[in-house]
Formats: structure tokens, sequence, C-alpha cells
């Protein structure tokens, strides 16, 4: 027989002979003090000491020492004082005291361990980061993992008792390792310190996590994301939607990259806290500002300029302020038969003050302020003028306040305004001394104000619930004077629909190789010309064969409520006139994505290999048909027809990601087509943002610590546009053949969809770059040759005399002269 029972007998033995006395002892007090003392050692004492019978398992006493005192204590008491933080309970069972072990509570032992990661130069949350938990140090069983959101907070709930290891690890910083205590039932937040590492990054590209657009540093010619055009994309400025925001032509950067903290590029897969567009999503983080000294960045360039500054503002809050100023139409040269010349500017401010409240909590105000201007001004042999004159801009203002709730719960709330505007005036003159100068105009606006609201809830170590609401109240308004047979005279007031939101979304780990997005995001859109409601599901799938094998899937549905106008005449290459609501007689547009790919990381990821298939089918695609012949339009539901859309396709991308030497190359393979009844026999055709191959490829390499030498490549075939016109009329009134006056007479060529197309876009880029310092401030020089597809006009206007009585003048679009490069050179310095 063992020890353990032997003690066990020996006690119930004793207890039935003093069980009788345990009434009169009960009220016995003592007097005592133990110091490191073995814990039977301690229970024996107090079975001496009050007569009172004690049973108990060896092996919950063993090895376990007890420091207590007590003055004048009865029984009860001086047991609770000696089995204090031994993992026992008591309890009476007749005459006899049971001690047991504690069974301990899952819920109540276990403890949340959040905080937030952050960057130890700016102060920034970092997103992305991995957070991973283990047991050990050096352990290769990871406990749990989680990664930062956008703000750069985490939260990992349920975690048992115990020291662990917590190993926090992003590109581009150096790794935070420490060792961390966790006690049963109390919470422990740290706020952590990422150093940022010297890592090798491409100087010519900016790219998002999965290869869907193209951009360069800078200098960008839009972005298209799956044969989908700009203005189709959602653009998020800190949360405020804008609806235009990219520069004539593409000469500048849609943001200055200076103030850009982070941007969230999402081609497919769209969780359900976004939407609205049937294109991409870029979602645009601005830096918060350093809290320690005054900072900043100029930069004079032969195309912009620009200056951020950034820094403490008061206690506790800090500022980001940026402008920045583009003139690229130095590089729009006379023509020598007309003597055109175009002028182009472009002013672009964003702001941002951010005030730390107690505890994690912010409070931000973002503005933004953009504006292009584009006029030209086109002569002819005969002296007859035609200037033309564009106005476009946007502006944007936030109001947030981010904070986390508890250790397992983060929130946000927005209050949100935007604007943006459009105006387009052309005057002719010269065309008969007896006629006046013609002038139409164009102008048009749309304004939003918005509230939103955000939550992220980290139920336990499965299951991450995001939700929220989002409001929105539209107003539009415009009018469209005739400037062209291909776009009718009309106007667009009295609109001001309601548009509310609600999403759900779930992050489900199913095991800890396989992890699920699931989601549905529900609208209601309210007018007094219509009322629609929709609900888009959401769905991802993650599945981690390896480290550095991924394999996933996603399925989203959009629905969108504002539709751009896009017109395949004057403004088939610059920016959308205006947007224009759903009513009973313009339906919502639906589309629906698929995509399934693959990732491969390779070399201790220096170099990662993507492959990504995808489908998207739109339903109730808009389009418009203008070219009227004896009647006006003045609805625009009556020249709008609804057809559907089809793309597919395949992208392949390697990107070295690290070292002196990086960069990237991608092929992308899409197939799009359009299909209207009322157009080209109801036969499908290629819409105008078609780009069936397109190859893109970008180097950066460092011989030296100050020097850098980029080169960037993208080609890609020829485009056809939805309506290819042979060219742009204003159509007489009253015209003169002879001494007769003719009655007013419209006209019109017809529409060949099919029967042009526009150019393939070649570009190329050679950049080089030398880092100095004069008098202790850092300065870089950059050197950029560029060729002329995306740097200027991509046709030009010409004016010609018509041999056609019935017009007084004819537009038409020329290629432009390609010359090899155009040398731009830009300084900045740092300080």
């Amino acid at each position: 027989m063992s020890v353990t029972v032997k003690d066990i007998l020996f006690i119930s033995l004793f207890s039935v002979a003093a069980s009788a006395v345990v009434a009169q002892d009960d009220g016995k007090v003592h007097s005592f003090r133990f110091l490191d003392t073995d814990l039977r050692v301690a229970l024996d004492s107090l079975l001496r000491w009050y007569a009172v019978p004690l049973i108990y398992l060896d092996n919950d006493v063993s090895g376990k020492r007890v420091s207590a005192e007590c003055s004048n204590c009865g029984f009860k008491e001086a047991l609770e004082k000696v089995i204090s933080g031994q993992q026992l309970v008591w309890k009476s069972i007749g005459a006899q005291v049971v001690l047991q072990r504690r069974v301990p509570d899952p819920e109540a032992s276990a403890a949340t361990l959040a905080g937030t990661v952050r960057d130890s130069l700016t102060g920034e949350g970092v997103s992305g980061a991995s957070v991973i938990l283990e047991r050990r140090a050096g352990s290769i069983d990871t406990y749990r993992w989680c990664s930062t959101n956008q703000f750069g907070f985490f939260s990992l709930r349920n975690v048992q008792s115990g020291d662990y290891v917590l190993n926090v690890r992003c590109v581009g910083y150096r790794a935070v390792i420490e060792s961390i205590t966790i006690s049963p039932g109390v919470d422990v937040e740290r706020e952590l310190l990422f150093c940022p590492q010297d890592v090798v990054l491409p100087e010519v590209t900016v790219e998002g996590s999965r290869p869907a657009f193209t951009a360069s540093e800078g200098i960008s010619r839009g972005v298209y994301i799956r044969a989908t055009p700009t203005d189709q994309n959602q653009y998020l400025f800190e949360g405020a939607r804008v609806y235009n925001p990219v520069h004539f032509g593409g000469v500048m950067s849609t943001f200055n990259a200076d103030a850009v903290h982070d941007i969230q590029v999402i081609a497919g897969g769209i969780p359900s806290y976004y939407g609205g567009r049937i294109g991409g999503i870029l979602d645009v983080t601005l830096h918060d500002g350093r809290d320690e000294k005054l900072t900043g960045t100029a930069e004079v360039g032969s195309l912009g300029s620009a200056l951020t500054l950034e820094g403490p503002l008061l206690q506790r809050t800090t500022f980001m302020a940026s402008g920045r100023h583009g003139y690229p139409d130095i590089f729009l040269t006379n023509k020598p038969t007309t003597g055109a010349r175009s002028d182009l500017n472009s002013i672009e401010m964003v702001t941002k003050v951010t005030h730390n409240l107690p505890g994690s909590q912010r409070l931000s105000l973002s503005g933004y302020l953009g504006r292009d201007t584009y006029d030209k001004q086109v002569n002819d042999i005969r002296g007859d003028r035609l200037s033309n004159s564009l106005r476009w801009g946007n502006a944007a203002a936030n109001v947030r306040w981010i904070g986390v709730v508890s250790p397992s719960l983060f929130f946000h709330a927005s209050a949100i305004y935007t604007r943006y505007a459009f105006d387009a005036e052309h005057r002719l003159a010269g065309v008969e001394n007896s006629v006046p100068p013609q002038f139409y105009n164009s102008d048009y606006a749309i304004e939003d104000a918005a509230v939103r609201a955000h939550a992220e809830y980290f139920y336990d170590q499965y299951h991450t619930v995001l939700a929220g609401v989002e409001l929105v109240r539209h107003w539009m308004r415009g009018s469209i004077s005739e400037f062209s047979s291909q776009l009718a005279p009309m106007s667009l007031s009295g609109f001001s629909p309601w548009e509310l939101s609600v999403y759900l979304q779930d992050q489900w780990r199913l095991v800890p190789s396989v992890s699920a997005e699931l989601g549905a995001r529900a609208t209601s859109f309210v007018a007094r010309q219509g009322s629609f409601s929709a609900v888009d599901p959401r769905f991802s799938l993650l599945v981690s064969l390896h480290d550095d094998l991924r394999l996933y899937s996603t399925f989203s549905s959009v629905n969108q409520f504002v539709h751009p106008f896009r017109h395949s005449g004057i403004f088939l290459f610059y920016p959308s006139i205006f947007f224009y609501p759903s009513t009973e007689y313009v339906s919502p547009s639906t589309s629906l994505q698929a995509s399934l790919g693959a990732e491969k990381y390779l070399r201790d990821h220096q170099y990662r290999l993507a492959i990504e298939s995808y489908y998207r089918m739109t339903q109730k695609l808009h389009e418009f048909v203008l070219d009227t012949v004896y009647n006006t339009v003045d609805d625009l539901s009556n020249a709008l027809i609804i057809g559907e859309g089809i793309v597919y396709g395949v992208e392949a991308t390697l990107h070295k990601r690290t070292g002196n030497f990086t960069g990237s190359i991608r092929y992308s393979f899409s197939w799009a087509t359009n299909r209207f009844a009322e157009l080209n026999g109801g036969e499908p055709f290629r819409p105008r943002f078609d780009r069936r191959h397109e190859v893109y490829a970008a180097i950066s390499f460092s011989p030296f610590d100050n020097w850098a030498i980029g080169a960037m490549c993208l080609l890609s075939s020829n485009q056809f546009p939805s309506f290819a016109p042979t060219g742009l009329k204003e159509l007489a009134q009253d015209f003169l053949v002879g001494p007769e006056v003719r009655a007013n007479t419209q006209y019109a060529e017809p529409i060949d969809i099919n029967g042009g197309r526009l150019p393939g876009f070649q570009r190329i880029e050679v950049r080089m770059t030398h880092g100095f310092s004069w008098w202790s401030v850092p300065i870089q020089a950059t050197l950029r040759l560029l060729n002329g597809y995306g740097l200027i006009d991509p046709f030009v206007w010409e004016l010609r005399q018509s041999p056609d009585v019935r017009r007084k003048w004819r537009a038409t679009f020329d290629a432009p002269p390609l010359f090899p490069l155009y040398p731009a050179m830009n300084v900045s310095a740092r300080f």
C-alpha cells in the first residue's frame, strides 16, 4: 500500500476519534507565523492546535511552501491564511474538512493579451504585423498568433496563465522579442515599438499585396484594375470617399507619397466593410505627424514641387501638412501647324491633426483639397479659334475617433464631408465675321455628408467579428450645354438620395492552417426618384499548406447605386464629367467577382511568386448613346442603355523583395467583352479600358549606399474604345449656302464601335538617385528619363476646315510625335 493511502487512512481514523469534540474546539483561537514552511507541516500544526480533522491528498500539498501569519485566529481564518495562493479549496463534510486541488475555470483563469504595434520613429500604428505567442524561447510550436489591424491594434483572447515569449515581426522592421507572464484572469496590455530596418525596396514602383495595379512613384498613368477604368474604383482618403482624385492624364500620382502612411489595395475578395464600386479599392491612410520635433521634406523638380511638414502642435497633439503643385505642361510644346499650346496645372493639399486622448484613444481631423486645370487653344489656318477650359477637383474632410473600448473590442467612428466638381467651357470664335462667338458651358458637383461607425470584436482565438454602419446623404446637381453632337444638352438637379449600409463579417480560423472570411453588406438606397435595396455576400478562404505556400479563393458581390458618366468623345481621355444616381429608370449595376490564386515564397521570403485567376460578371452595365440626328435628349435616362460585361484573366508575378537588387515582373492576360442589344447588332465588343496583354517589369539596384538605379517598363496591347469617334463636331444652328439661309439641322456621324482602336500603351522610365548631405541636411537628387506616352496629351486636338458645309468646324485627335525620352529632374531635402 502506498504512503498516500496510509496517510488518508490515518487521518480518517483520527477524525472519527476526534469527531465528538469538534463542536467544543471550534471556538479555539491561536496565533502563529510560518516563514517558508512546508505546507504539510503547516497543516499538521493546524490539526494539532484546533483539533479539527483534515483530509487531503499528499500529491496536492507535496513540495509546496507557505509563508503566513495570524493573530488570535479561529480555525477557518487560519486555514484560509495557510492555503492562500496554493491552488487549494476546502469544504466541510459533516465534522470533517476536506482539502482539494482547485479545478481551473478556463474562462476565469484565462486572460487577454492586447496592445498596439507602433513605429518607433513616427509613433504610427503598423498594420499587418505578425504577433506570435510562443510557450518558450525558440519554440517552433506556436501557441497563438494574430495580425495587427489597419491601426496597429491586436488582441489575443483566452490566453492561459503561464510564461510565454512574444515575437512580433513585420517586413521592414526589426523583430521584437520579449518574455511575458500571463497571470490567471489578469489582462495584459503592451505597447510595442518597431525599429525600422534597412531594407532596400523598389525605387520605381509602388505595389499592393496583390499584382492588380501599377503606379510609379510620383508619376502615374492612372490606376487600371482588371479592365476597370479609374473612375469605377473606390478611393478612400482617411475613410472619406473621394470620387475622382486622379490628376490629369496621370502625370502626377494620385496622392503625395511623402504624406501617405499606408495604402490598402484590394482587387478581388472585397471585405464587407467596403462597397459601392464595382472596381477595386484604394484605401489611403496619412501620417499622423511626429511628436518629437518638427521635420519636413521639400522637393523641387521639373514636373512639380512639394513641401511636407510634420511635428508636435500642442501637448499630446501632432500635425502633418503637405502641399504639391504640378506643372507638366512644360512638355506640351507648340504644334507648328496650329500654334496650339496646352496649359496644365495641378494643386493638391492634405493635412491631418491628431490628438492623443487618455488611454488608447485618438481624435483626428484630416482634410484633402485637389484641383486640376487644363486650357487649350486651337487655331485654324483660316483664323478660327477654339478655346477649351476644363476644371475639376475634390475636397474632403473627416473627423475620426479611434479607441480601444476593452482589450478585445476596437472601435472607430467618423463624420465625413466630401465634394467633387467639374466645369468645362468651350468658346468658338472667328468662324464667320457675322456670327458672334459661341460659348458652351457644363458644370457639375456632387456633395456627400456621411457618418460611419466600425467595431472589431476579438471573440476568441477562432473568431474575430467586424461590424459597422454607414449613412450617406448625396447631393447632385449640374447642367450640360451642347458643345458636341455626341453630347446633348441636359441637366441633373433635384437628386438628394440617402444611402444606408450595414455590414457584418466573421474572420474564422477553422484550423491553424485554414482561415475564412464570411460576411455580407446590406444597402438601402432611398430617393424621391426611386428606392433600392440589396445584400452583397462576401467570402474568402485562405489555406496555408506550408509557411511558404498559400492558396486562396474569393467571392464577392457588389451593387453600385451611384455611377460615373464617361463619354467616348471629348472625355475619352479626361476625367468623368459627373456622377448620377440610380432611379426608377436607371437600374443599379451588380458585379459578381471570383478569384483563385496561389503564393509561394522562395529563399527565406526574398522572392515571392504569385499566380491568380479571376472572373467578373457585371449585370445592368450602363452606356449612353447620344448621337441623335433629329431630336435632343433632355433627360439622362432617355440616352441610357443597359447591357452586361464579362472580364476574366490570369496574372503571374515574380517579386524580389529585399537586398541591393530588387524588382518585379508581371504578365497579365485578360479577356473583356461588353454586350448591349442596341449596339453592334447585339454582338459583344471589347470595352475601352481592356488591356488584353500587359507586361510590366521594374528593377532597382543600389551598388553603393548613396546611389540607386531603377528602371520600369510597361507594355500593353492595343485598346478598343467602346465608341470610336472619327471627330468632334459642333453643328451650325443656321448657316448660309450661297444667298440661302437654311434652317436648323442636326447632324452626326454614325457610330462604328469596333471601327478604331487606341494604340498600345508603352511606357519606359529610367531613374538614377544620389543621396548626399549639405550642411548636415540629407539631400536626394533624382534624374528620370520618361518616354512620351503617359506624360503628354495622348492625342492632340487640331482644328481643321471641314469640307462639309453643314459643319462650322471639326476637331480631330491626332497622335503627337513621340520623342525617345523626356528628362525630368528633382531635388529633395529632409530636415
